[in-house]
């Protein structure tokens, strides 16, 4: 079970000099050097940096969901902006993008701070965090928009324009590569970053970017440093107790004091619960192609809510209506209304297991090692293991993708592993969304910062 340590995310009391005279104004949200080179004022900063990068909020949790198909959604005020990106009808003003956008250049700025001001021979790992967290913002924003304004200074122009697909790939690999070199496998505090944390996001971004040996070598890394393992149980592996076991890289993290609202707006309101836990009007389903798509023995099925027994004792049937429940996180008894502990992973050790089994297949084929890694997880669901003779290239490859679907459904894992699959757009078309486009590969800059910044340039087709 985690413990964790919790820190006031604000920076505050950040003063300037007294007033000189009554016309002065008092300046309270300015941080100035001799704070910003104090010990104090560059854990603030971390700590604000820490914070934000946490995206414990409905725009990181169920943008992928609801644009790779995985999700749908009815009801309640949030059908708004889950309508859209379930549509692909999205615009360059919708809220999430703009939040998303903001939060993550928020800890740019924080850790362009800290890099900054750290100096001396014991703040080699402030140093290294402060990349990590700037190089996981990068990761995530070009994830989402592409190619990207890359701020690496406090003193860079504000109007900065994008920097290419290049440029911007280099730097997000130069922060995590220069943060995993100095970063120790575990930190006294859960949840800060970690050597294994900052090659598990490498990993992603050489996956997404199909370099395929740089992959292996760092998945290599990552199964090297004989940290992480799979947990034994999938169907025990997301519970509120087991938060922070071995399987765990990098999480979103939650208390009820600091909580997140997914379970809140999964479930109908007269699902079973405990009077402190909050549900709201909306309802998120998993289609019926997705959980018939399972075998019939594999554990992880488990997780998802087929049918149950309302508040008023009336069984409903929800398979066979495409209105599954994904019930992978529990309802927290300690939950402050709608705010509850779940952690949801981000990245888990399976996940570096079958990337680096999707990297070996991609240059050389199924070979009895990259089989022997999804039979891993597949051993872990109750299945009969992969047999190397029955596979191709091309169907190995299919075979993974499914693997990933059925191993990491509700991590927000389907947007980019369509895209990379080259199954996004044509997904979605077979799905009926006659909206989606080849351009819709990329969420759109925000308008917010467009109108901001006369060098900001629009994605094609928005």
């Amino acid at each position: 079970m985690k413990i964790v340590k919790y820190i006031s995310i604000g920076l505050c009391s950040l003063v300037l000099s007294a007033c000189s005279s009554m016309l002065d104004e008092e300046v309270y949200s300015e941080l100035n050097d001799d704070y910003a080179n104090s010990e104090e004022g560059l854990q603030s900063l971390l700590t604000s940096a820490y914070g934000n990068a946490q995206l414990r909020n409905y725009a990181y949790f169920f943008t992928s969901g609801m644009t790779s198909g995985e999700n749908w959604n009815e009801f309640g005020a949030i059908e708004a902006n889950f309508t859209p990106l379930s549509n692909f009808t999205w615009d360059s003003n919708h809220a999430y993008f703009s939040s998303t956008w903001k939060q993550l250049y928020t800890v740019i700025r924080d850790a362009n701070l800290i890099l900054k001001n750290a100096s001396g021979q014991n703040q080699e790992q402030l140093i290294a965090e402060a990349k990590f967290l700037r190089g996981i913002s990068y990761y995530l924003l070009h994830d989402w928009f592409g190619r990207l304004p890359l701020y690496s200074s406090p003193e860079d122009d504000y109007y900065l324009a994008r920097s290419t697909e290049e440029q911007t790939i280099a730097f997000i690999e130069k922060d995590l590569s220069e943060a995993a070199a100095v970063l120790p496998l575990e930190q006294t505090v859960y949840g800060k970053a970690t050597k294994g944390a900052a090659l598990s996001f490498l990993v992603k971004l050489y996956l997404n970017t199909k370099q395929w040996q740089k992959a292996i070598d760092r998945t290599n890394a990552v199964i090297g440093l004989q940290t992480y393992s799979l947990f034994a149980d999938y169907t025990k592996l997301f519970l509120i107790e087991n938060e922070g076991n071995n399987e765990i890289i990098w999480t979103i993290q939650s208390t009820p004091q600091l909580g997140n609202p997914f379970v809140a707006n999964t479930f109908p309101t007269d699902y079973p619960h405990l009077p402190n836990q909050t549900i709201y009007a909306s309802r998120v389903y998993l289609y019926d192609e997705f959980v018939n798509s399972f075998d019939a023995n594999d554990k992880r099925r488990k997780l998802i809510v087929t049918a149950y027994t309302n508040t008023s004792g009336v069984f409903t049937q929800l398979l066979g209506n495409n209105r599954s429940y994904p019930g992978k996180y529990e309802f927290d008894k300690n939950a402050i209304g709608a705010s509850y502990g779940n952690d949801v992973p981000v990245i888990r050790y399976a996940d570096i297991l079958i990337s680096k089994a999707e990297a070996l297949n991609e240059l050389n084929g199924p070979t009895m090692e990259s089989v022997s890694l999804v039979n891993q997880l597949r051993n872990r669901a109750g299945l009969k293991p992969l047999q190397v003779g029955d596979l191709t290239k091309d169907s190995f490859r299919r075979q993974i993708f499914k693997e990933r679907k059925w191993e990491f459904w509700y991590e927000q894992a389907g947007r980019s592993d369509q895209l990379r699959e080259g199954t996004f757009i044509s997904s979605a078309i077979q799905r009926g969304k006659t909206a989606a486009n080849t351009h819709h590969v990329l969420f759109p800059i925000p308008q917010t910062e467009i109108d901001a910044n006369p060098n900001l340039e629009q994605n094609e087709g928005y």
